[in-house]
This record gives structure tokens, sequence and C-alpha cells, in this order.
């Protein structure tokens, strides 16, 4: 009796390509959204996009005990730059996107649903694992 395994192919949605000005958009209304947060202000330092995913970055002050040794760059001698939240957007119009955090493992785990702008408000707002204080 021979038994021919078959293997069904499963093809993952195609990831959105953002041209320059799509990126653009998407920056400024995030930066709008950070602008308008004192929460956000106060902890978002940098954004950047790389792929289909925004990421948010924040300045944490370090203790540096004379004589240590670190294995990332210091900022200004004080502090370290580390991710904060990352938003995953899934199509061109940023309607479909996923707000991330990152464990102390460095894998992402997608907290809460929505558009661009639910995902930085669930990030501002409603989210307790952003509310983490150094």
């Amino acid at each position: 009796m021979d038994r021919k395994r078959k293997y069904i192919r499963v093809q993952q949605p195609a990831k959105p390509v953002f041209d320059t000005r799509a990126k653009t958009k998407i920056l400024q209304l995030t930066q709008d959204k950070i602008d308008s947060s004192k929460k956000l202000k106060k902890r978002v330092s940098r954004m950047a996009i790389r792929g289909n995913r925004l990421y948010l970055y924040e300045l944490v002050e370090q203790f540096k005990p004379r004589g240590a040794i670190f294995m990332k760059p210091l900022i200004e001698g004080n502090y370290i730059e580390l991710p904060y939240a990352r938003i995953t957007i899934n199509d061109s119009g940023a309607v479909n996107c996923t707000a991330d955090w990152q464990r102390h493992n460095k894998q992402w785990i997608s907290i809460y649903k929505g558009t661009l702008l639910q995902c930085l408000a669930n990030i501002e707002n409603d989210s307790a694992w952003f509310s983490v204080e150094f």
C-alpha cells in the first residue's frame, strides 16, 4: 500500500509596500497624535518605519557605576534608547493595524487590533502594558 503525502501550500497575505508619500503621511499622523498627548510626548523620543512596521522608541536613564562596561552605547552618557512600542500595519490605508509590546526576551506580542490612530490611543490610554515606569 503506497501512501503519498499531500502538502497544501498556504500563502500569507502580502505585506504592504509603502512609498515615500505613504510613509510621510503615516509619520505625520503619528507625530500629530504624539504632540497632542502628554504621555506619548513624554515617553516617545523617536519613530521609524521598517517594512510594514512603525517602531516607537524611548530614552531610558541608566545608572552607570564607575568602571562599568555597557553593551549598548549610551546617549549623552546617561540614556539608552529602547523600543517602546511597535505598530504593525497590514494594509496600505493603515486601517488594519496591531499594537505590539516587546517582552524582556525581545519577542513582540500583539495586544490590540484597530486603525493606526486607535492603536496609538490604546498605547496612550487603555493599555497597562505600556504604563510601566523605570
